[in-house]
């Protein structure tokens, strides 16, 4: 929560905030000189309980407004820190499979042996170099591959203008003596002298079976390079945020902004807290810091994701820009969504209507007791109502401002759900991306194995040889568990050997599928192919992708070796670790996450609803979107609302890229709740019900000399009114005794005053469909004389109080045929919202029609609590 301390530099940012405390302190001074200048013109007007009431409820708006608008930013932040550290803590996880496989290429242990027995010749050397070569274009990831001997000297890398012959870092040492997997170091080694700090895999180089080291093989990740990528796609040109990696020391690893926040330089961290304000080279930042949440069990070395961003630029408001391309009609039912706001959020737009609606009750009011009021002269009259008219446009003025907060607090919340959907969409694609580039290097790399080059040149294979192929393949899939099953055929198709016994009884049939035949047709080491996502008996006959490339030996064709991806499982993953997270990193309940390939075919989903296969329909828009595009928009599924978030596939590095010739184009969906439509339709009904006392008084216009006022209310959508000169007053009453007699159009009995006074329900009366409220209900008190009764009508809300001559009623007969309301004319009077027909009623009609009704009720009510004697004195 934003605490007092913060507060002010915190609202100095926000600009929206900035500006509606503003228009409200101007106001406040607005309603000061009102209520003074209330007071000494007698007006009758007490506005200190609405000053108060207007308070509260815009201090209540702008603390939220200023916490939402916080937790905008925070949430932009956070996510970006979270997958900033997790999308290279699951690559470097891929770097140490890497290590570990490669270390056991017997290319190496053969080249330490001669190495060793001093017959190591130039072409020995070039074709391990050349090795290395062919492994850094598939896995392009590395800048350097190093071989050394157990003297710590380099015998073989591939970046020649390292100067380092022999290298004296303790992880050489380390690494002859350790049985560990793998060795990871992050700092300077002088086996890339020019670097500050390199990121280096090591591990030791033995025979098969044997632990004796005969030497150190180390890869050297392209860790700056990787990390500019990261930081490029997590954060757009136009924005001001820093992304970072610390230590566990809490110094910089890597900046996405040098100049702003240089390598190396130590950080103020907020593990344990949402986010901190904190201070760097004479600027504030507001700041968030997560760790990692590993992947399978690898935490990486350490580091921690670190988001920073000024404070002068933490707040821009382009919330506007971002729902921009949203149906209106849609966002205005997800800003009503319970699921999204609370109670009292939802309620501030009902409390504010429902205060001016008192308002101009009390306003309606000082009208009528100027008109009844002899001892005031028509000049006094007229400035009290031209006080009373600025009144009610003040209240206006404030309750615009609070609809206005309001509407940008709603705004605001929904944004952040469609940035969020946009955002975690693009993290699933670049998990998918990512993953499936070291697929195509897998495939193509394990098609230049030795063994199977060498086997498959023959002209027939035997048990031994297909063994031979079988237990290489059982190696790789053990230590890339990514994969179902592993499988080798022939220049003829037919497959020789698999990795995963489940699938033996397929040895020794022809693969049918284009995928094969292609990849059998591949010429050059950094092709390859993939199968269409579909069912294949190589993984159960369920759909995946199979990546394949062709295996050669001098110059030609002998096989081709398919990887089936495991695709059930590791693409589940992969949408699990997208679906967006609350603070206290629980999945969204509700959301859910899908790929769809551009044939609208679901490839994956987290949802049941979803079948892997099926058609997607719900918003297919959003899958032909341009390579590396997204896109978001509001969904109506299954009766629930939905922020629906859109990524197309683009590529990893050169994997789809402009050398690629394998173009598929996938695209992630994030599907995060809104709110289910049945309780905003409920909501929004209950709310189109209530009707509040919005009119605006007519200035004091020139009006005819013989003009009367009316005072004007409303039952439903019809427009009535009654000689303002009958009218007492206006009230909103609860202790309204019913009658016995429910059809009747007495609403029942109310004291006012000194009195009990009959109250009329004009919509039981006149058939207009009106349902009054359960509380505060609206009543004017009429009494058209002194010698008339005084009495009550039920109505829906008060209107203006327009001033109309003789000549401008009309009978009703001109308009009407027939009728049943109790009225002597109607009036055609121009209103801030245009011409609009009133019809004016007669007290005198009214008061027979509840003589009528008080008759028959008495016969019914004469021995309920006196209630019979009033009726009578009625009737």
């Amino acid at each position: 929560m934003m605490t007092a301390h913060h507060l002010p530099a915190m609202i100095q940012s926000m600009g929206s905030l900035h500006r509606y405390r503003e228009s409200l302190q101007q106001l406040q001074s607005t309603w000061d000189n009102l209520s003074l200048l209330s007071q000494l013109s007698g007006t009758g007007t007490d506005m200190s309980e609405t000053r108060q009431a207007f308070g509260k409820v815009t201090t209540d708006v702008l603390d939220s407004l200023a916490q939402e608008t916080l937790n905008k930013t925070i949430s932009a932040i956070t996510a970006k820190a979270q997958v900033a550290v997790d999308i290279v803590v699951r690559n470097l996880f891929e770097r140490t499979a890497d290590i570990g496989f490669l270390s056991t290429d017997d290319n190496l242990s053969n080249f330490l042996d001669k190495h060793i027995t001093g017959s190591v010749d130039e072409t020995d050397y070039l074709l391990l170099r050349e090795r290395f070569s062919e492994y850094v274009q598939k896995y392009s990831v590395y800048f350097n591959v190093i071989l050394l001997d157990a003297g710590g000297n380099i015998l073989v890398q591939l970046d020649d203008t390292n100067p380092t012959r022999q290298s004296h870092d303790p992880l050489i040492e380390e690494a002859l003596h350790s049985d560990a997997p793998y060795l990871e170091v992050f700092r300077h080694s002088d086996l890339s002298p020019g670097r500050d700090a390199s990121l280096i895999y090591a591990r030791k180089v033995c025979h098969d079976n044997s632990d004796t080291a005969l030497g150190v093989l180390c890869l050297c990740f392209k860790f700056e390079d990787e990390m500019d990528g990261i930081f490029k796609d997590l954060i757009r040109q136009d924005e001001w945020c820093v992304g970072l990696l610390l230590d566990e020391q809490n110094r910089v690893v890597a900046s996405s902004d040098h100049y702003q926040i240089p390598l190396g330089a130590p950080l103020e961290h907020a593990l344990g807290q949402d986010w901190i304000l904190t201070r760097f080279a004479g600027r504030l930042y507001l700041a968030v810091t997560r760790e990692t949440k590993g992947y399978q069990g690898y935490m990486g070395p350490g580091w921690r994701g670190h988001v920073m961003i000024p404070l002068e630029h933490a707040f821009e408001d382009n919330v506007a820009s971002i729902i921009a391309g949203i149906d209106p009609i849609l966002l205005k039912k997800v800003m009503r969504s319970p699921l999204l706001f609370s109670p009292t959020l939802l309620g501030i737009p009902k409390q504010a209507a429902t205060i001016q609606s008192k308002l101009n009750q009390s306003v309606w009011n000082g009208n009528i007791w100027q008109k009844r009021d002899a001892s005031h002269n028509a000049q006094q009259n007229n400035f009290s109502k031209m006080l009373l008219w600025e009144i009610s446009n003040t209240g206006f003025k404030t309750q615009s401002v609070v609809e206005k907060t309001v509407a940008d607090l709603y705004q605001t919340v929904v944004a952040v759900m469609l940035e969020n959907s946009r955002f975690f969409a693009s993290l699933a694609v670049d998990i998918m991306d990512r993953n499936l580039y070291e697929r195509a290097n897998d495939c193509r790399w394990w098609a230049l194995t030795a063994t199977f080059q060498r086997l498959l040149s023959q002209p027939e294979l035997g048990m031994q040889e297909m063994h031979a192929i079988t237990k290489v393949l059982a190696y790789i899939n053990q230590a890339y568990t990514v994969y179902s099953n592993l499988v080798v055929f022939d220049r003829h198709s037919r497959i020789v050997a698999v990795s995963n016994p489940t699938y033996e009884r397929l040895i020794g049939e022809t693969i049918t599928a284009d995928w094969a035949k292609a990849a059998l047709q591949l010429r050059r080491s950094q092709d390859y192919v993939v199968s269409d996502f579909e069912p294949t008996p190589l993984y159960d006959n369920q759909p995946t992708y199979i990546y394949a490339a062709a295996i050669r030996h001098q110059e030609q064709t002998v096989g081709g070796i398919g990887i089936v991806f495991d695709s059930a499982p590791q693409f589940s993953a992969m949408l699990s670790d997208a679906l967006p997270r609350s603070a206290d990193n629980e999945v969204i309940q509700g959301s859910f996450t899908l790929y769809v390939d551009e044939k609208l075919r679901v490839i994956s989903s987290t949802s049941q609803d979803f079948a892997v296969g099926s058609h997607f329909t719900v918003h297919p828009g959003l899958c032909k979107l341009a390579p590396g595009s997204t896109g978001f928009d509001i969904a109506l599924y299954h009766d629930n609302y939905y922020a629906v978030g859109a990524r197309a596939s683009s590529g990893y590095r050169e994997y789809k890229g402009a050398g690629d010739n394998y173009k598929h184009h996938v695209t992630a969906l994030i599907f995060i709740p809104l709110g289910k439509a049945a309780d905003i339709n409920a909501m929004m009904d209950s709310e189109n019900l209530l009707q509040q006392n919005q009119f605006k008084p007519a200035s004091n216009q020139a009006a005819a000399e013989d003009a009367e006022e009316y005072a004007t209310f409303y039952i439903g959508k019809h427009w009535l009114g009654l000689p303002a000169s009958h009218i007492v007053e206006a009230i909103q009453a609860n202790s309204i005794k019913p009658l016995p007699d429910t059809s009747s159009v007495l609403e029942g009995m109310l004291k006012h005053k000194d009195s009990v006074v009959p109250v009329l329900n004009l919509a039981r009366l006149t058939g207009i469909d009106f349902q009054p409220p359960e509380q505060d209900k609206q009543i004017v008190i009429v009494q058209a004389g002194p010698k008339l009764p005084k009495f009550g009508l039920l109505v829906s809300a008060l209107g203006e109080i327009p001033a109309i001559a003789p000549d401008e009623i009309e009978p009703l007969s001109a308009f009407f045929a027939t009728i049943n309301i109790p009225a002597e004319g109607i009036a055609k009077v121009m209103t801030d919202k245009g011409e609009n027909l009133l019809i004016l009623l007669s007290a005198v009609n009214l008061i027979t029609r509840i003589s009528e009704a008080a008759r028959q009720a008495s016969v019914q009510n004469a021995e309920t609590e006196g209630g019979g004697d009033v009726l009578e004195q009625v009737a």
